[in-house]
């Protein structure tokens, strides 16, 4: 046999050490789009899980508050809010690797739900009403919608706790499960969310404030002389004097209430450019724990309001996120709530001390007026849905969304199922002005 030469030998090995270089460069490649791919797709599955808790959620709470709602529009817009969060949450779950888990009847459930929502919203829109079949109709959507939603809420915790991957498909059929993720509770709840759509009703069809945006002229402003930098400074030092740090002057805004802006150490001021009011101010504290009771703090920022001359102020709803309170406090005028002067006070459960403040809202709002209610809190009355249980009764004014005062009667309710809700019935006029959902647990008392 002829001896190979030494170019042909090297050219032998040059070829195999490119074709091994090209190999592992096409697998690396195919590699990294495999990985890429995977993670695109578990991010899609993530977000669908999030979207299938998400638009069940809501279809509870607009059902909740349009239920009970003596407003056509308000009636309408639960109808359309329903249909579409129903099929939104129908698409999301299909788009899931469920297996080994016949989800027929939750396809089946979401779809009548949208078709029957849409026919009652039809019905309204043609000067029907919603009766008490329909009426019932959306309390047992309610119930299962809730029911849908806390078993996704949980499934979605566990991958969050878990790691594990969605995309190796939401399977309980292991014998031995790999991790909690895919452990036999988390199966049984979801076999039994859709073994409990089984007697889902027949669906039978024919076919809280403290967000206000204020954008008007501040009436406790309105006679008030402008101020200068050095006058605001001024302000600002008296009012930081026991706080460590070097004042600035951080900025000037504008605004429907201009105002001077100031930090010192890691606090933040606003001093209204007109008058020299104090408009807020925060600091970024921290909280480990609730050394200091909600009464206490509460106590804390009533007289910090008292110090600032704020009188007359009733806190109804407040919340404790972190070991901070943020509370609520409205303008008590006689026996009237008025929710529309409105001033926030933050206070630090670790400290007891205050730790921010915002009157935008007060100093917006708040002004003389004459109230007078034309109807009897019983004419009032006669606008509560028949569905719902008054438990308490009294006189509030509120924000409209055309930014006007709204004179109402303020019922606290109870419906059927145990919520409790505050129905605002103008009393001028006994129509509806607006509808609430009271929250309550062990972090605070907030509506929505």
């Amino acid at each position: 046999m002829k001896k190979m030469s030494k170019r042909a030998l090297a050219r032998i090995v040059t070829f195999l050490s490119a074709a091994v270089v090209a190999l592992a460069l096409f697998t690396g490649g195919t590699v990294f789009k495999a990985k890429r791919y995977e993670r695109t797709a578990e991010a899609m599955y993530q977000k669908n899980l999030a979207q299938a808790n998400e638009s069940l959620s809501d279809m509870n709470d607009v059902i909740l508050k349009g239920i009970y709602s003596q407003s056509t529009a308000d009636q309408s817009s639960m109808c359309a809010d329903v249909w579409m969060n129903a099929y939104a949450a129908k698409n999301a779950i299909s788009s899931l690797p469920i297996a080994d888990i016949d989800m027929e009847k939750c396809y089946t459930f979401l779809s009548k739900t949208a078709e029957f929502s849409r026919a009652e919203q039809k019905k309204l829109s043609a000067g029907g009403t919603i009766g008490a079949g329909a009426h019932q109709t959306f309390l047992e959507i309610k119930k299962k919608t809730l029911s849908l939603a806390q078993d996704f809420e949980k499934l979605q915790k566990i991958y969050l706790d878990t790691g594990e991957k969605i995309s190796g498909g939401i399977d309980f059929s292991f014998a031995e499960p790999k991790t909690i993720a895919t452990a036999s509770a988390t199966g049984e709840g979801l076999n039994a969310m859709n073994k409990n759509l089984s007697d889902a009703p027949k669906l039978i069809y024919d076919g809280p404030y403290s967000d206000a945006v204020n954008k008007k002229s501040p009436k406790m402003l309105e006679n008030e002389s402008k101020i200068d930098k050095n006058a605001a400074t001024e302000i600002a030092e008296n009012f930081f004097k026991d706080t460590a740090g070097t004042l600035r002057l951080a900025d000037t805004k504008s605004g429907n209430i201009p105002a001077f802006c100031f930090t010192k150490g890691n606090a933040y001021l606003e001093v209204s450019a007109l008058g020299g009011k104090v408009v807020s101010f925060n600091t970024n504290v921290t909280a480990s724990k609730n050394n200091v009771s909600q009464k206490e703090c509460l106590k804390a920022a009533q007289s910090y309001l008292q110090q600032m001359g704020y009188l007359n102020m009733k806190c109804d709803y407040y919340e404790n996120t972190n070991h901070i309170f943020v509370m609520n406090f409205h303008y008590l005028d006689g026996e009237i709530n008025c929710y529309t002067d409105l001033i926030k006070v933050k206070v630090s459960a670790d400290s007891g001390k205050v730790c921010g403040f915002d009157a935008t809202s007060y100093l917006t709002n708040h002004t003389r007026r004459t109230l007078d209610c034309k109807l009897s809190a019983a004419q009032a009355q006669r606008g509560v849905s028949e569905y719902l249980s008054v438990q308490s009764v009294q006189k509030a004014l509120i924000p409209s969304q055309s930014e006007k005062e709204v004179l109402c009667y303020e019922f606290r309710c109870v419906s059927e199922e145990g919520n409790e809700l505050l129905v605002f019935i103008n009393a001028d006029d006994g129509s509806q002005a607006d509808l609430l959902i009271l929250q309550i647990n062990e972090n605070g008392v907030l509506t929505k």
